[in-house]
Order: C-alpha cells, then structure tokens, then sequence
C-alpha cells in the first residue's frame, strides 16, 4: 500500500472534519494527494451538489486553518447513500486510503439508524483509517494478527502505513487460555512460532529504518511480536493501552451482513470500541 492518494470522507460533524485534519496531516507527511468527500442525498431541484460543494470548500478551508503546511485538498461532493458512494468514489479515483471519522454509537444505535462506518469497510477494497474526534497523532502502530497465512495479508499495508508516516510498530497476537495449565512455564505454541517466523520474513522485505519495530519488553522470546493469551478483544484492548498505540490495524472481512447486525465480528467491534484510530484492511 503505497499512500500517494488519500481520500477523506467528509460531513460537518465534529468527527467529519477530524478525518479532513488526519487526512492532511497524513497527506502532507507522505506527500500524497488529498480529495475531501461528502455525500448527499438527491434534490428536487437538483442543486443541493453545488450548495453543498460551496459548504464543503468553505468547511475544508476553515479546518485547514488548523493544519501546519497542509497540502493541496480537492474538494467533490457525489449523490446517493454514504456507505455506498464513498467506497465507489475511491476506486473511481483510485485512492489508496480512505479517511473516515468515526462516530461512537451504542449497538442499539447502530441497529436504528446504521452506521457508516460499517457499510464502508464492508464493501472497501481499499484500507480505511477510522479516526475519533481528537485523533492526530501517528506515532505508535499496533498490528493485530490472527495467526493465520491470510491474515498476515495485513502486515505489508501496515508497515507501508508505519513508513509514510514514520510511525513505530509492533505486533500483537491473542491465544487461548488452555484448561489444566497451571504454573507450568509458558512457551511459544506451534502457532505462535510460525506466526514468528512469517513476521520475520515479511519484516526482512520490508525497509522502515532502525528502530521502527518496537521489541516488547526491551528482550521478548516471541521477537516483535507480543502473544498474549485470553479473550482476543480485552487482550488487544488491553495492549492497545500498554503499548500506548494511536494506531490499531485488523484484517476486515468484505461483504458478510449489514453493520446494525452483531454479528460477533471480532474487527467489527474494535472498530467502534477501540480508543485509538482503527486502520482496517481488506481480507
């Protein structure tokens, strides 16, 4: 994944013009192209688009007063359904991320009015960094991998992710806890092992220049990665704020059910209850 297109998906929330600041910022770092966004419903008259084009530059230029040496933004609007247009958007103009703010519901919420948030990652192919209303920092990126050959499909975006911003990063992976193990030593699993092994590989292709990776704990069996074992979302939580990350990276599963469904999506849910920015890559 190379970051030379951002796209930001814009409204006049708080959380929206969070994603214009964290795309320029992200922009300007990797001296990338930036489009802001917005969607709107169709009008009778057909001119809610150029109303809403003078609203959006207006919005971007007052947001970019913010932004230290912001880059050159494109300002479009497109008609239709939010969690449908800003992903056709981005491939039309072939952005290699999407920017988008992320407003925190409750289930119940997500049931009765949807969430965006959810349509987009479902239907991307392209990555998305899902970022909070405060989120501007991009100094500590988290990789959650799931111990699987498909999964680590995320590793290479993620540290193309770590270069453009010149982030550090660190890998986490969650095991189970096995019944009868009392106080026997712990060592590293088969699994754990092999997802050692193919971190390294992947590490070795992969220039981000000395000290990138953060080794746990200064000197770790397990290398750059951290294995902990428990529940997969409280342990990632749980290193999310050992770590101190303002990036967390999972692999999302394309199509599968409508976001307001619970569907026990383990990245669905670090999505929306995650305290950092979410950067979700297609699987």
């Amino acid at each position: 994944m190379r970051v030379r297109h951002i796209l930001a998906a814009a409204d006049e929330s708080v959380e929206g013009r969070a994603a214009i600041v964290a795309a320029a910022v992200l922009g300007a770092g990797a001296a990338a192209r930036v489009t802001v966004l917005t969607v709107v419903p169709p009008s009778e008259d057909g001119l809610g688009a150029s109303r809403a084009l003078e609203g959006l530059r207006a919005m971007v230029r007052a947001t970019l007063l913010h932004v230290d040496h912001p880059p050159k933004v494109e300002s479009v609007v497109g008609v239709g359904l939010p969690g449908i247009e800003i992903g056709r958007f981005a491939e039309t103009v072939r952005a290699d991320l999407v920017v988008i703010g992320r407003k925190r519901r409750s289930p119940r919420q997500r049931m009765m009015i949807g969430d965006t948030a959810d349509s987009v990652a479902r239907r991307s192919p392209i990555p998305c960094l899902f970022v909070n209303a405060d989120a501007q920092r991009y100094e500590r990126v988290l990789v959650a991998l799931d111990g699987s050959e498909r999964g680590m499909g995320i590793l290479v975006p993620a540290m193309d992710f770590t270069r453009a911003t010149g982030a550090r990063i660190r890998a986490v992976s969650v095991e189970p806890v096995y019944e009868n193990e009392g106080d026997v030593p712990r060592l590293l699993t088969a699994r754990s092992s092999k997802l050692l092994a193919m971190v390294n590989g992947r590490r070795a292709g992969v220039d981000l220049g000395a000290g990138r990776w953060e080794e746990p704990h200064g000197t770790s069996p397990e290398g750059p990665v951290v294995i902990r074992r428990g529940r997969i979302i409280d342990e990632i939580m749980h290193e999310i704020g050992t770590y101190a990350a303002d990036v967390l990276v999972v692999g999302y599963h394309r199509g599968g059910p409508a976001g307001a469904i619970e569907s026990g999506s383990v990245a669905r849910r670090l999505v929306h209850e995650a305290p950092c920015a979410v950067l979700t890559v297609p699987l």
